[in-house]
């Protein structure tokens, strides 16, 4: 991918493409292609941070440290996702590790070049606040799945969210999800065995597809719908 072809990805980026044309050039003229093989890591809990990232090809997994479980993955990332700000602009070290899943382009912004920019233009500051805001809501919603107790909602739940829906916003299908059963169990925490079962079923109501380390999601609308309909607790 050339450089220009990268910010024309993070232009059109869910986050981005809401603010002006300016403000896009600010921020895009400063960024520096990045090309990570797959299975290199980005970057490690406890790193320094350096960067603000936007992913503009392939497909990054954030791992977290787990309690019980050790390490495990908690959240798939693909074109148009914006991270590491939160680090970048405390200053702090890094909260999580970030690794290609699959060989992995980002556009990435530096720390200083962000202290730049705030400096320059103050209104920036909201901007890179309206990015953390968004990004919340994201982390919530994983941590709001893991307080399903029904096990199909749960992992219906769980893949809608690692296939990156929104509360207003559910993507475009068919949504690959680079995870094994293994990997999707245990971010899940629930069991493989249940977690293969409940997969079988979804297959063969046409709702998803397993391949080589994988689910495809083939239908986002009726995934959503199993979730939707679900009673409040």
């Amino acid at each position: 991918m050339q450089l220009d072809e990268a910010v024309a990805v993070a232009r059109n980026s869910r986050w981005l493409a809401q603010h002006d044309r300016r403000t896009q050039d600010l921020i895009c003229s400063r960024m520096r292609l990045v090309n990570l093989p797959k299975g290199r890591t980005l970057f490690d809990i406890e790193d320094r941070a350096r960067d603000v990232y936007c992913l503009v090809s392939g497909c990054a997994v954030i791992t977290i440290p787990h309690p019980v479980q050790g390490v495990i993955n908690g959240h798939v990332m693909f074109a148009g996702r914006w991270f590491g700000e939160p680090a970048a602009l405390g200053k702090r070290p890094r909260m999580m590790t970030v690794f290609a899943r699959r060989p992995t382009e980002f556009l990435a912004l530096t720390q200083t070049s962000v202290a730049e920019l705030l400096l320059a233009e103050p209104a920036l500051n909201w901007v890179f606040f309206n990015l953390m805001a968004w990004n919340v809501e994201e982390y919530l919603l994983h941590a709001v799945d893991l307080l399903i107790v029904d096990p199909r909602l749960r992992l219906c739940s769980r893949l809608l969210t690692f296939g990156g829906r929104l509360l207003h916003y559910v993507p475009p299908e068919p949504v690959s999800i680079p995870l094994t059963q293994e990997e999707l169990a245990a971010a899940s925490n629930m069991s493989r065995s249940t977690v293969y079962h409940l997969l079988g079923e979804l297959v063969e109501q046409g709702i998803c597809e397993l391949g080589y380390r994988e689910v495809r999601i083939l239908d986002m609308k009726r995934l959503a719908a199993i979730v939707d309909a679900a009673p409040a607790v």
